[in-house]
């Protein structure tokens, strides 16, 4: 009896070892979609992605018909962990008691966002099973999350750092005795902190509630990597992850040359004060050319700048793909979103290239820029300043061949690892990151490589109402003559969609 009893422990403290999740069947998880207002039907399948391809485990997804159905819950009996993301469902009878069973037997639990309301019939839910006290939300704001000193090295939160979010931030306290918060949450559109992550136990079964969850949340590598932790935490087990995929080699060159129409500026003589414009037809081969996309966020902190980038992310997603298709290397710069993008291919490439610090070979003399940006440059009333941007505009689509950086040493690296010498810029704003960014057309200009701007898809940040107090458009011209003058040549949208197909 003494030694089947010593091979029994045996074989449990091996189950339980690190790096031995192969010997355990892959964790079950059910995820429950129910919460139209945040395509919950949409966003779950994406988690259920990131589950498949980086860690082994399998996924269900039950997802709600309406308010009043969610067929399938006999799932919940076999899963090893559930995942609740709905708003207000109606179910009652069998269905509702289906989830109760589930949510009050010591069961793993995962809840996002709206699940805190989820159960129109079970408002008890948040309280109960969650610890938590929903009671409403803010207004829109950039919300967040920062870690919490004390829980920094739980579990949940290896490998997550602060998430910035677009979800509007919700009223959860007091939360339970018992709850350990992760995350505190702030937004500019309040004053007041609430925690947006946190554990408990209930009825001795591990639960994990986020208020996080809007749509771009479920595409932030922040918010997957805690996720993926929570869902195996709250199972009791170490997140078994898969092999990192390989990076895929980059398609070939572009082959031949882009004929583009640029403009310049020329002083008549110099020091005399004098310019002309000048045109030229010009030959850039294009294997040795790449485009780079400046700072074009999903949001900015001036309503009239996010409205305007808007606009130039919907024209430059056809020159993109242009360029894509011939062969051309496109680098995403949407400076500090870096976070987002972490797991994705095109960051962890990036992340390969040895960077190399852009050296100064040309010495340039810049006179003051045209227009008084001072204040800020916005056009509309927002004040003051705050960081409002997630990631880059999802109108413009990132290729898996495409690259993702905000930093100089890796850019600058990265063309000079692939032989590129000319760097043809889109984005905003031309006053700010386009010309002044450690990628920008300054820095790079004087690492010695060739700039060219298209006019036609950035803007300035310049507002009317200030020095020389021209029309917006206007005061976009003033400073993109100021880059013709001192920096290099631009050229036009059209152009370079006609010489990339």
């Amino acid at each position: 009896m003494m030694k089947t009893t010593a091979v029994c422990l045996a074989a449990l403290c091996l189950w339980g070892l690190p790096g031995t999740g192969a010997e355990r069947p892959p964790l079950k998880v059910c995820l429950v979609s129910g919460s139209a207002e945040y395509d919950s039907d949409i966003t779950l399948p994406i988690l259920q992605k990131i589950l498949g391809v980086r860690t082994t485990a399998v996924c269900t997804i039950l997802k709600a018909r309406g308010f009043g159905e969610l067929p399938g819950l006999e799932a919940l009996d076999s899963c090893d962990v559930a995942l609740f993301f709905t708003r207000r469902l109606t179910i009652d009878g069998e269905a509702l008691e289906r989830v109760k069973r589930y949510c009050t037997s010591g069961r793993p639990i995962v809840a996002v966002r709206t699940a805190s309301h989820g159960f129109q019939k079970w408002s008890d839910f948040d309280r109960l099973v969650l610890g938590g006290n929903y009671n409403g939300h803010y207004g829109p704001g950039a919300l967040e999350a920062r870690i919490d000193p004390d829980a920094k090295d739980h579990p949940v939160l290896e490998g997550v750092k602060a998430i910035r979010s677009r979800a509007s931030l919700y009223r959860t306290v007091p939360l339970s005795a018992d709850a350990k918060v992760l995350m505190w949450g702030s937004s500019t559109a309040t004053a007041d902190t609430h925690p947006v992550a946190w554990t408990r136990t209930c009825n001795g079964g591990r639960v994990f509630y986020t208020s996080l969850g809007d749509q771009d949340d479920f595409e932030n590598s922040m918010f997957q990597r805690l996720l993926v932790n929570a869902i195996y935490w709250t199972a009791g087990r170490k997140v078994e992850r898969r092999d990192e995929e390989p990076l895929k080699p980059l398609p070939p060159k572009a082959e031949g040359d882009l004929l583009l129409r640029l403009r310049s500026r020329m002083e008549t003589a110099q020091g005399s004060g004098v310019w002309q414009e000048t045109i030229r037809q010009e030959k850039v081969p294009a294997a040795q050319a790449a485009i780079l996309v400046c700072d074009l966020w999903n949001q900015h902190w001036c309503r009239g700048a996010t409205e305007r980038c808007d606009v130039l992310a919907a024209r430059m997603g056809p020159v993109l793909e242009a360029a894509r298709a011939r062969g051309l290397r496109i680098i995403h710069a949407p400076s500090e979103t870096m976070d987002f993008y972490a797991d994705g291919p095109q960051r962890r490439r990036m992340e390969a290239v040895k960077p190399v610090e852009p050296p100064k070979v040309l010495e340039v003399i810049e006179p003051p820029l045209p227009i008084d940006d001072s204040d800020g440059g916005c056009d509309t009333p927002e004040k003051p300043w705050h960081r409002a941007w997630t990631r880059q505009s999802p109108r413009i689509r990132i290729g898996e061949a495409d690259l993702i950086s905000d930093s100089g040493p890796e850019i600058y690296g990265f063309l000079r690892a692939e032989g590129i010498t000319t760097l043809i810029y889109m984005g905003v704003h031309t006053n700010m990151c386009v010309l002044g960014r450690p990628f920008g057309i300054r820095a790079m200009t004087r690492a010695g490589l060739r700039c060219i701007l298209v006019r036609d898809l950035t803007d300035a940040m310049y507002d009317p109402q200030d020095p020389p107090r021209v029309p917006h458009a206007e005061g976009t011209e003033l400073v993109v003559r100021h880059i013709e003058m001192y920096w290099g040549p631009s050229t036009t949208a059209e152009e370079v969609l006609k010489a990339a197909q």
